[in-house]
């Protein structure tokens, strides 16, 4: 009797574990290595659905040129899954999704863009290429 509750306790501390390290997961937050060498002088938010990512929509092309910009010196590219926004979503008022905010160093608001409109798409465009390596809406330069 007794070796049974033993490994009936083992798997619930088992799959206690797995769920515990699954709500304590990876932020949506990416640095890459270098970016502690380099001084951040721009953080762009990118509050979206993740699993959008892979549509042909124009939520899909935002996620990917903002994505493009990961490893650009200075430059530092957050995502926030929109589906489970927090703090960040309150403290910059986004109520709509996508939305790009682009700050400055001292994490000041300084551009928007809310929406996949192709007039929204084409200002990120090319308030993005002002940061870096321009943005493919294709997603083939984040691919590579």
């Amino acid at each position: 009797m007794k070796p049974r509750w033993l490994i009936l306790a083992a798997v619930l501390a088992a799959v206690g574990g797995v769920l515990w390290l699954k709500t304590m997961g990876p932020t949506p937050t990416e640095a890459g290595p270098t970016d502690a060498a380099q001084p951040i002088t721009a953080t762009v938010l990118l509050f979206a659905d993740p699993r959008e990512a892979g549509e042909s929509c124009g939520c899909a092309a935002v996620i990917r040129m903002v994505r493009a910009l990961r490893g650009t010196p200075g430059v530092r590219v957050r995502e926030i899954d929109s589906r489970s926004p927090g703090d960040d979503a309150r403290r910059y008022s986004v109520r709509t999704s996508p939305a790009v905010l682009m700050l400055d160093a001292t994490g000041n608001e300084q551009s928007r863009f809310e929406g996949e409109s192709p007039a929204t798409i084409a200002a990120l465009r090319a308030a993005l290429t002002a940061l870096g390596p321009s943005p493919d809406p294709t997603g083939a330069a984040a691919a590579r």
